[in-house]
């Protein structure tokens, strides 16, 4: 899952497709394409493809994008003809040393820069790592669209893994990297990248700052499901670094860890986020995002044009189901309070969740850093998944939120027929009708004379033809028929008329 944003547009990147929208008052407002990365990219129709990244670069208004051809073992380097995306991209091939993994972009003044893990097969699971691969090409010529374009390599060097150049959103004729070290890391790699091919090229290790301990994630953990009570669960892969930016100096780097989060006795997955000082090579902070009794993962991080750190992740837990979750911190380094951007409408049955997630200031409205995550859906007897791109502002408070769209009504909602077992937990579940954002459901059920249960559930955007559900754990003796409804609030507190359906217990 990618996310980038540019003057009056959007591109997200997942798997083998594009989508470009333009945008108005910090939403999309028209989907302008889809667009398939084959044909974006430029490569036979055939060939396996994964791993796209997105970026927009303010400095040469245009947009860049990589991708992993497995069939040609190569790194695919795509490049707009200017701001607006919609046209035929110039696009670029770098040979790699056998399968690059997870590829990485990155970009400063003079150069861009791909790096992936670099295995000797795609095609076995269990093939040996060869190393981190650098590929750094003339950014000029790049924007230029010339037919060839100087670049030189480096690696695959097996001491090198989970390499990753940072976009840097700021002016330096030095381009930044990081690394850390997998399957657990006490330590972040620094390495500089100078000079433009077809000039000479080094590529330096700076530093390699001490940070608390990274390691392999536990699985992330969902209800049970209705077939034989059987409890799926996420892949949170590993530690390598999943996001990385530079500005002014600073440089930020996410991944996922392993922690026992405060208040806990467990180990979950966490969230890792790392400010490095480049000037001085030092670590600034060094912060675990964590849940008691959740997991978290796939953070993405970007600045605002206030100097909050954006960061959207991924959570999930035995009692909720994978949700996309906003945060920042603040210049002061406090944190937020937590934001739900969407939840799923049922549980995710696939064990792979993606690889990454995605984060993007808007260069035209720099208060803007658009995210972009992964979701479960409600479809039967598929490994149902969507998506959900939104755009987070601080609001007076310093709370994060989507911007609101004045006079968007509440999505209509459609209460279900409910029957269970007395004592145990019952699914509320009710159909949406309307796409919606910044959305709480406010669900009750009553007796004769008595409210018996009563929730509001966090704000998140719903998607309409979606079942989605809260639950209630009535008490052990209560038995018969109850009326509940549900009624949706929108962020400006209009509401939308309540559905209300029957709920039996037997």
């Amino acid at each position: 899952m990618q996310v980038a944003a540019g003057p009056g547009f959007v591109v997200q990147m997942v798997n083998l497709a594009a989508r470009i929208w333009t945008t108005s008052a910090g939403a999309p407002s028209q989907e302008l394409q889809t667009v398939g990365l084959a044909s974006l990219f430029d490569v036979a129709a055939g060939d396996r493809l994964t791993d796209p990244r997105v970026v927009y670069d303010a400095a040469s208004s245009r947009w860049f994008a990589s991708i992993s051809d497995i069939d040609t073992s190569s790194v695919v380097l795509a490049v707009s003809p200017g701001p607006d995306p919609t046209g035929s991209w110039h696009t670029y091939s770098f040979a790699a040393s056998g399968c690059a993994d997870q590829p990485r972009l990155g970009l400063a003044d003079g150069v861009v820069v791909l790096a992936a893990d670099v295995f000797s097969s795609c095609d076995n699971g269990f093939a040996p790592l060869l190393g981190g691969e650098l590929w750094v090409a003339n950014k000029a010529q790049l924007v230029a669209g010339a037919a060839q374009v100087a670049s030189t390599s480096f690696g695959p060097e097996s001491a090198l893994q989970s390499l990753a150049p940072v976009q840097s959103l700021s002016s330096t004729a030095t381009e930044y990297a990081v690394s850390v070290d997998s399957p657990g890391s006490r330590v972040v790699h620094l390495f500089a990248i100078d000079g433009i091919p077809p000039a000479a090229v080094q590529v330096q290790s700076v530093a390699a700052p001490a940070v608390s301990p990274l390691s392999t994630p536990p699985l992330g953990a969902e209800p049970a499901t209705g077939v034989g009570g059987r409890q799926p669960t996420i892949g949170t892969n590993d530690d390598r670094v999943l996001d990385s930016v530079w500005e002014n100096g600073k440089l930020w780097l996410s991944a996922n860890t392993g922690c026992v989060p405060s208040g806990d006795a467990e180990l979950r997955a966490c969230g890792r986020v790392i400010e490095l000082a480049t000037a001085t090579s030092t670590v600034d902070w060094d912060t675990n995002l964590s849940v008691p009794g959740a997991d978290v993962f796939y953070p993405a991080i970007s600045p605002d044009g206030s100097g909050n750190l954006v960061v959207i992740y991924g959570e999930s837990s035995a009692a909720i189901l994978p949700q996309l979750v906003a945060v920042a911190r603040t210049p002061a380094g406090t944190f937020t309070t937590p934001v739900v951007i969407a939840r799923s409408a049922g549980p995710y049955t696939a064990r792979r969740f993606g690889d990454y997630f995605g984060a993007a200031r808007d260069p035209s409205r720099p208060e803007l850093v658009w995210v972009a995550g992964e979701q479960g859906l409600a479809l039967a007897g598929t490994h149902s998944w969507s998506t959900t791109v939104a755009s987070l502002e601080m609001n007076a408070v310093g709370v994060p939120q989507p911007p609101a769209l004045s006079g968007a009504a509440p999505p209509r909602l459609r209460a279900q027929v409910v029957a269970a077992r007395a004592g145990a937990r019952v699914r509320l579940s009710y159909k949406v009708l309307d796409d919606g954002a910044g959305v709480r459901e406010k669900v009750i059920v009553s007796g004769k004379k008595s409210v018996l249960f009563g929730t509001t559930t966090a704000k998140g955007r719903l998607h309409a033809d979606q079942v989605y559900f809260v639950l209630w754990h009535p008490a052990k003796k209560l038995r018969g028929r109850f009326t509940w409804c549900v009624e949706a609030i929108g962020s400006d507190a209009q509401r939308s008329a309540p559905s209300c359906s029957t709920v039996t217990l037997r």
